[in-house]
């Protein structure tokens, strides 16, 4: 049936908002945005706007639902159609799935500007709902009919709102369009797409939790921008490696609809679009939807300066991964030949792309849900191998493990629970195992998320130099987040009980001896536990930390274990903590006779580079997550000195090491923007630590700690060539001394995030991390293991009265390592400890 308008005709964009969307040095922001898309809501029967929530900042996060007026009328029976589809388990045959298909809609999610500075899509969004709302062309009336479009138009409107305000400011001045020397996300900035397995970010849980999840689509398009010397759009087929874990179908879906949107722009006479460069498609972190039956469609425009226009001459057009943007290849046709770039180019390409997008669902609607329904069906049949995977009850940190169970459950996994002790692999385990079967609608997302990666060694050319990935070659969440997870690949019978939701541990207050509480004892191998004494601390009870295993009525408590006394209203509060936290305290008469040190609360600085980070953004979530208090630091309170007065602490996150010394330059950044450390910052931090401090420094802010604060330590890595020695996001085996205060609670083996950091000869100080001499490879991609054989990943030097705590891997990567978030948490705590 045609879908014809009613209700007003809503005002154009150019109309309501004052300008041509695209034009030269303007920018619609969010607010005005959310009006104009309410106002479209109001004036057409052919869409409905809904706001899902609010994001980090409490802005308004919206989507748009476009389709025939007869559609949207019948909204919910089509999503019903849609989840029957995509669990098969729920088709009573083969002639009610031929009748779900034919009377379904295909489904297409079009996501906007997830990165603050990418601002081309959430502005064409407004010309492209006005256009599907208002015009009665063949081609719109044939996608309104076939297709539910859901349509956000910024998944980031914090980071707009953050560009816009910047970018005003730069207008006229020398320095116009320059980046904002902060992140365009209050804690994670860039690293907004690699959070769709973790789902820690407020505005990522609302897209997974009311598009994906709830509505399934075929079609997921994700439009981002990139530099503005390469090729003028990208879109699919990947380079190779595609996960294994992804369908076949959906493998063949992505090269078929990305090279059919590639030659529709192609006979358009869009210069510059190519295919098959710069992307894979390995990382679950930016691709959902590959794991959840359908495709997930990347595209990245070139970029100008946010929204003033950019000069590239064809001799600027450099070499990217796979392509020469400037010779006329397959995947290249037809070359861009250098010119002017404008904000406008970016909203044409971007709004034909979708189109042909849409155009290709609609045309195509039979066969997309056809093989949607051939993927949910090939997932759910069993047996499969592997055939589960085991999460025990019995886990040295079962609040992390019972995180790693809910992201499962959040993706839509189904999680079992055994009723009775049963037999798997050879080996007993008892009832209350949880049971992650394979065969299930969304399987291949729980064996992604829970299996060993196995990256393939690829190089440019036989012994040449290898192709680097365009994200990490590893993301085993049991590795990560040090949770134990058993892999069984033959079937066996058990009783099992699916879980509508995880439980979370039973936290309490257990009495060891008898007699009156006056303290009470906490392990310190959880993560939770960090929390838990930051609370108190705040709360002002006395905390120590055991410097010794000790045993009380049997049980035994390992170094680094907490006695908390003193605190007013004392019982009361760990009840509290214990119950909301998921731990266990264990309530004693006498403090044990153990050598402990006393803790206080850390004076902690977090540095902030004007040159930005997102490792400091995740720094900040991680600290604020965990109840920790935190003073930012940025050069020009550096430069001032005095460090010691204010500071236990100083963390230095991750940024390579030439940028933390010198920051943003003067030719592109006004005052206070330029500069970084300095030799003047270098030397008021030695002095800090000199004076009796504790900077914690890790990877590239490692690097620049051993060079610019005179450490006796060389990094073995530095200048060794790719050929020799590669490890791109990788986990390696570290083992640790769980006898020094920095790996309290710490298993003494464990597993790090390595992606191209450093390697430590410590000439004096303590070794409290080393990697072994086999063995080293958990899961991904190393090359040349060997340089790393027996040298230290983690170090305590002294200097002067202080430290300087060195950390050679991503401590809380993306805060998915949880499984070493408690070397960071411990480095810190101990800066207070006498």
């Amino acid at each position: 049936m045609t879908a014809q308008r009613s209700k007003t005709v809503p005002p154009t964009p150019a109309e309501y908002f004052g300008h041509e969307i695209g034009e030269d040095r303007k920018l619609a922001d969010w607010p005005q945005i959310v009006d104009y898309f309410r106002l479209l809501d109001g004036g057409s029967d052919r869409i409905q706007v809904q706001e899902l929530g609010k994001s980090t900042d409490g802005n308004p996060f919206l989507m748009a639902i476009i389709a025939a007026p007869e559609t949207l009328a019948d909204l919910e029976e089509y999503r019903a159609i849609q989840a029957k589809l995509a669990d098969p388990r729920t088709v009573k045959d083969e002639a009610e799935a031929a009748a779900l298909i034919a009377r379904g809609k295909a489904v297409i999610l079009v996501t906007c500007s997830v990165h603050g500075t990418e601002v081309g899509a959430t502005q064409m969004s407004t010309l492209l709902a006005h256009h599907l709302v208002t015009s009665d062309e063949p081609e719109v009336r044939q996608i309104l009919d076939n297709v539910i479009f859901l349509l956000v138009p910024c998944l980031n409107p914090d980071g707009l709102r953050m560009v816009k305000k910047w970018y005003d400011s730069t207008l006229g001045a020398w320095y116009e369009g320059v980046n904002q020397p902060f992140l365009y996300h209050k804690y994670v900035g860039h690293d907004n797409n690699r959070d769709w397995y973790m789902f820690t970010q407020q505005e990522n849980r609302l897209a997974v939790e009311h598009a994906h999840n709830a509505w399934h689509p075929q079609v997921v398009y994700d439009l981002h921008q990139m530099g503005p010397k390469g090729p003028r759009l990208f879109v699919p087929p990947y380079l190779d490696p595609i996960d294994s874990n992804v369908d076949p179908i959906l493998q063949s879906e992505i090269a078929s609809m990305g090279t059919a949107m590639f030659s529709e722009l192609t006979g358009q006479r869009k210069a510059g679009v190519a295919v098959y460069c710069i992307y894979d498609a390995f990382t679950p972190s930016r691709a959902y939807q590959h794991y959840h039956g359908g495709i997930r469609i990347l595209s990245e425009a070139a970029s100008c300066r946010i929204a003033t226009p950019v000069e590239v001459k064809a001799e600027e057009m450099t070499f990217a991964r796979g392509i020469d943007p400037r010779m006329q290849t397959w995947n290249n046709p037809m070359p861009w030949q250098g010119g002017r770039w404008t904000l406008r180019d970016i909203v044409d390409y971007e709004y034909a792309a979708v189109m042909a997008a849409l155009g290709n669902v609609a045309r195509y609607r039979d066969v997309w849900l056809q093989n949607f329904y051939a993927i949910g069906l090939k997932a759910v049949q069993g047996p499969k191998k592997p055939y589960a995977y085991l999460v025990p009850r019995a886990q040295r940190d079962p609040v992390t493990a019972h995180e790693l169970l809910d992201i499962l459950r959040f993706a839509m996994v189904e999680v079992h629970e055994a009723q009775e002790e049963f037999e798997a692999g050879g080996v007993r385990y008892p009832a209350g195992t949880r049971v992650v079967l394979t065969a299930q609608p969304y399987g291949a997302f729980a064996k992604t998320m829970l299996e060993v990666q196995h990256y393939p060694d690829l190089r440019e050319y036989p012994e040449g130099p290898p192709k680097r990935p365009y994200d990490v070659t590893a993301h085993s969440l049991p590795l990560q987040m040090g949770v134990d997870a058993v892999e069984v690949q033959e079937p066996f019978q058990a009783k099992l009980q699916r879980l509508d939701a995880v439980a979370p541990p039973q936290g309490g207050v257990v009495s060891l001896g008898g007699g009156r509480a006056t303290a009470y004892l906490l392990e310190a191998e959880t993560n939770a536990s960090f929390r838990a004494v930051n609370r108190l601390l705040s709360a002002g009870a006395r905390i120590s930390r055991a410097r010794e295993a000790f045993v009380v009525e049997g049980r035994r408590y390992g170094p680094g274990a907490y006695v908390i006394e003193g605190a007013r209203n004392l019982d009361a509060t760990i009840a509290g903590v214990a119950e909301e936290m998921g731990l266990e305290f264990a309530a004693v008469s006498a403090v044990p006779p153990v050598p402990a040190g006393l803790l206080r609360s850390p004076r902690v600085g977090l540095y902030k580079s004007w040159a930005p980070t997102a490792e400091e953004g995740w720094t900040r979530w991680i600290f604020e997550d965990y109840e920790l208090p935190y003073t930012t630091l940025v050069d020009a309170e550096v430069h001032q000195g005095g460090l010691r007065e204010r500071f236990d602490v100083i963390v230095l996150p991750h940024q390579p090491a030439q940028a933390l010394l010198e920051g943003n330059s003067a030719k592109e950044y006004p005052a206070p923007y330029v500069g970084g450390l300095g030799d003047r910052g270098s030397s008021n931090l030695r002095a800090f630590v000199e004076e009796g401090g504790t900077i914690v420094a890790w990877d590239g802010a490692a690097e620049y700690a051993i060079n610019h604060l005179d450490l006796p330590v060389t990094n073995v890595l530095e200048g060794v060539p790719s050929t020799q020695f590669y490890a791109p996001g990788t986990f390696l085996r570290v083992l640790l001394d769980t006898d020094h205060p920095i790996a309290y609670g710490m298993p003494t083996r464990t597993s790090v995030m390595f992606e191209r950091s450093p390697a430590f000869n410590v000439r004096r100080g303590t070794v409290v991390g080393r990697y072994p001499l086999a063995n080293l490879l958990l899961s991904g991609w190393v090359l040349g293991q060997e340089r790393l054989h027996d040298r230290a990943a983690l170090a305590e030097v002294p200097v002067g009265d202080g430290r300087v705590v060195l950390i050679g891997f991503k401590v809380h990567f993306r805060a998915q390592a949880r499984g070493t978030y408690r070397i960071l948490f411990n480095a810190l705590l101990s800066s207070a400890a006498s």
